[in-house]
């Protein structure tokens, strides 16, 4: 069986047209560029997010929109004029490199609206907004930008899901660049994680961070043996951690190809069930 085109910016324009017609579902994945540990490129939480929607789009049917690699984030601005945004950066003194992702919450909320509209005014009529980026201000950001799409259009159906949420019953925790979201990639891209560099930042990678001597300073201090790097939810509400979801002794490309049959298979049931519930037509 020949497997279905689903990433839209490959469609010929034949194609949009038979799958509008066949499911009329657009998938739209969130990501951010990111640092997440010396053992993962930067961005981890968009490629994941894409190949999701990829298999889960092959399932239910409908197409994939190009991922998001921006999202936004806390700001924090300092007297001297300048700022610093959130995320990892925050709980790590501001130093990891390769977070560049920040968008101001307007600005982002504005761009998921018409993101939203584009879709609407295409043919879509349910919209499944898959997030591997999961910080506390961007979800909430894309909350907002949904309910004020559906107060505006109460015929479409519009559905925000995270990775991670849809998987309770496996070892998925809410984590940042640990075991199963390094699995993931292994499985997605293993050519794009490396987990020999996993605590080489005052090692091998010194001579790479000759212009950022801050990180290369907070390696020497932390007393914790990752840097940016969230192993368990458990972790971050205590700082304590059990080594149960270490991305150097629990990530594998096989735990990463479970996790994403099972991922992509949930969230393409709630695709069909949201575009089931749909009315028949939407109206521009």
């Amino acid at each position: 069986m020949t497997t279905p085109k689903v990433q839209l910016e490959e469609m010929f324009p034949w194609e949009l047209a038979q799958a509008l017609a066949e499911a009329p579902i657009c998938y739209l994945p969130l990501g951010a560029i990111e640092w997440h540990g010396e053992h993962n490129a930067v961005g981890l939480d968009a490629l994941k997010a894409h190949a999701v929607c990829v298999r889960a789009a092959q399932q239910s049917g409908g197409v994939v929109a190009p991922a998001l690699y921006w999202a936004t984030d806390s700001r924090e601005d300092l007297e001297d004029g300048t700022y610093l945004t959130g995320g990892v950066e925050h709980g790590e003194r501001y130093h990891v490199p390769g977070n560049m992702f920040w968008l101001r919450p307007n600005t982002y909320h504005a761009l998921l609206l018409d993101i939203y509209e584009t879709m609407r005014r295409r043919g879509f009529r349910a919209i499944v907004v898959v997030a591997g980026h999961w910080s506390g201000h961007t979800l909430p950001t894309v909350r907002a930008s949904g309910a004020d799409f559906l107060a505006q259009h109460p015929a479409m159906r519009w559905l925000l899901v995270t990775d991670q949420e849809v998987v309770p019953d496996m070892h998925y925790p809410h984590e940042h660049a640990a075991g199963g979201e390094t699995s993931l990639l292994m499985h997605i891209r293993p050519d794009l994680v490396d987990l020999s560099k996993t605590f080489e930042t005052d090692g091998v990678l010194r001579s790479y961070y000759a212009g950022q001597p801050a990180h290369l300073r907070r390696r020497r201090e932390t007393s914790y043996k990752y840097i940016g790097v969230l192993t368990c939810s458990f972790m971050w509400k205590t700082g304590a951690d059990d080594g149960s979801n270490d991305p150097e002794t629990t990530a594998s490309p096989e735990r990463g190809a479970q996790l994403m049959a099972v991922i992509a298979e949930r969230i393409a049931a709630r695709a069909q069930a949201l575009l089931g519930d749909a009315p028949t037509a939407c109206q521009s």
